[in-house]
Order: structure tokens, then sequence, then C-alpha cells
């Protein structure tokens, strides 16, 4: 049963016969339902296998995505998560159906206009990861006070760990202090930049893997 919100007229919520409608940023939304009888193409048994891989894999990170990807989501129909989905969906996945795995150098964590990483870098450190980057005292503001997004992601845990608002970019390196216990676990890592007032963001970098023999 649908709803309809402000009369026969309006916007419908729920399920009409086989269409289901629903609100997305303020569109009203239809998507067509049924059953399929014929069996599914190789193509469509790799999207399935996408979707059981790349959605759940991007949720652990949800809160960097959803702050990541929110200029560009501005003044579209789609949130900061679709934007995310649609710039890793295929290009994050490495082999032959069935045997799918994630490109982890190939994730994208944050898409914008503020200038990427300059030779990013990251290393193992006591506490953490120490990333760093290139910088000039020279640097003019706003974008000497951009601040650092790094993240960490464990696969054997699946499980992230990340800073949303770290030194700012005239500093040239930050901290990412991770749980002991996570420290000498297989991680791969990223960094990127937000502008101080959080309206603006950097792609982001990959920065490599580490822990990876053991």
């Amino acid at each position: 049963m649908a709803i309809a919100e402000n009369g026969p007229q309006g916007r419908h919520r729920g399920r009409i016969g086989n269409m289901v409608y629903y609100t997305l940023n303020g569109q009203n939304i239809g998507r067509k339902i049924g059953r399929r009888t014929k069996p599914p193409t190789e193509g469509e048994l790799r999207h399935r296998a996408i979707m059981k891989l790349v959605p759940p894999f991007l949720k652990k990170m949800l809160e960097f995505i959803n702050l990541g990807f929110s200029a560009a989501a501005l003044g579209t129909t789609k949130n900061a998560y679709n934007l995310a989905m649609e710039a890793n969906f295929h290009k994050i996945v490495a082999g032959v159906y069935p045997d799918l795995t994630i490109n982890y150098p190939e994730v994208i964590l944050s898409q914008g206009m503020l200038r990427p990483a300059q030779n990013p870098l990251a290393e193992l450190a006591p506490t953490g990861i120490q990333f760093s980057w290139d910088t000039n005292p020279q640097m003019a503001w706003p974008e000497s006070s951009d601040q650092a997004m790094m993240l960490a992601y464990f696969p054997n845990e699946d499980i992230a760990v990340f800073t949303l608002f770290g030194k700012d970019r005239l500093s040239g390196t930050d901290l990412l202090i991770l749980p002991e216990e996570l420290r000498e676990q297989p991680l791969y890592t990223y960094l990127s930049f937000i502008s101080a007032d959080r309206k603006q963001q950097a792609d982001s970098s990959y920065t490599g893997a580490f822990n990876l023999g053991i």
C-alpha cells in the first residue's frame, strides 16, 4: 500500500502495483519491481557479487565517506554515499568472477576541488601511522589551513581507523594513532584534506600498505 502525501496528486510513498515510490534528497522516485523467470547471466552474477563486496566495505568507513563526498553531493539528488558508490563500484574490484577482491590502491574515499596531497607518504611509527606530504612555508591562506583526513583499513578485522580533522596542511605531517592491538596487523592507508570551514575536500590519495606478510 502506498501513501499519497498532499492528496492524490501529491507525492507517493510505498508500493502501488509493481511500483515502489520513495523520496531521495527531495525527489519523488519510482522503482519498478517484479519477478524474473530467466536465469541470470554471468554479467548479472558478477554484478551481484560486487554488490556483496563493495557496499559492506564502504560502509566500514561511512563517516569518512559522508564527509569526503559531502561537497560533491551539493546541488545533486544524490547523497555522499551514492557518489562514493559510483566512484568505487567497478573501479576497485579486481579478479575474475567468482574470485573477486577489493583493489585497495584504487579506492577513492573523498572527492573535491581542493589540491590533493603532494607527494604523500605513510610510514609505520611506534604508535600508529605517520603521514607526511610536501608543504611550503609561503603557502597562502586558506589552503594552508586545510586539515588532514587520515584513514587506515584493516582487512583481517574488516574495520577502519580514521581521523577527520587532523593537523593543517602547512604542518606537512600528522600521526594517525592506532589501537595497540592493531599496530602489527595488515593495513592499507589513505590521506586527504578538508577545508577549515568543512565545505571543501580534496581527492583522497592511497599511501601504501603495511604488515601484509603477517
